[in-house]
């Protein structure tokens, strides 16, 4: 049974959508396009569908990606051309790739994340909180708590941190290009570093622009290895 990887975007009038609304909204897609999709074997069969990483509440994306297995085999532009047909507006496909061989889980595969944040900063604190900013990034160590459901831990997350760009775009805005770490090894959340900032400063906009898989400074991209 063929396998096709999907890239697609998550548009800023649905960055208040949950993961699992997301799933749920593009399984919805799946059924109403008549795809012939793969199920699972065993009580509870399921489709055969798998997602890269889970993107936060609150943000939109230029670049997500979800695996799916079909019973048939369609050409990739059919796939695609069915999925934008049928998908909510704000939830569009990008790209999408028929794998020519097995191909490992988007998750256990990428590992890097790009985010754009723009914020909003009053004149008066900007050189404070590009110093900040400096600050962060030249340290060996940046910690902050994490709560989950085993309670609270202490987290290295300059170590998850790999670059920081930083633009000033008018008098009271910042943009921040960030890129960090994501999968097994710890994932990095580019609201953690501005919640380090001044009270002063606001997110007016956060976009995950990139996911990828990189090694050794050689960066891949999830639909290369398909």
């Amino acid at each position: 049974m063929p396998d096709y990887r999907i890239r697609f975007v998550k548009g800023n009038e649905l960055k208040y959508l949950s993961h699992l609304e997301l799933i749920r909204a593009i399984e919805r897609a799946l059924r109403r396009g008549n795809l012939p999709l793969a199920f699972s074997e065993g009580f509870h069969p399921h489709a055969k569908l798998s997602f890269g990483p889970a993107l936060a509440v609150g943000i939109s994306s230029q670049d997500e990606y979800f695996d799916l297995q079909l019973t048939e085999d369609w050409n990739q532009e059919k796939v695609v051309s069915v999925l934008n047909s049928t998908l909510p507006r704000g939830i569009a496909v990008v790209e999408g790739r028929k794998c020519s061989q097995k191909v490992k889980p988007l998750n256990a595969i990428i590992n890097r994340a790009a985010y754009l944040v723009e914020l909003f900063v009053p004149a008066e604190d900007r050189n404070l909180v590009i110093e900040e900013l400096t600050s962060i990034v030249n340290r060996k160590e940046v910690i902050v708590t994490r709560t989950n459901k085993n309670g609270q831990k202490q987290v290295n997350i300059r170590q998850l941190l790999h670059n920081l760009k930083i633009e000033i775009i008018s008098e009271d805005i910042i943009q921040l290009e960030l890129i960090g770490k994501i999968g097994n090894d710890g994932n990095f959340r580019p609201e953690e570093i501005v919640n380090l900032l001044p009270r002063t400063v606001e997110i007016i906009n956060l976009i995950r622009t990139g996911l990828w898989y990189e090694e050794q400074e050689q960066i891949i991209r999830p639909l290369d290895l398909c």
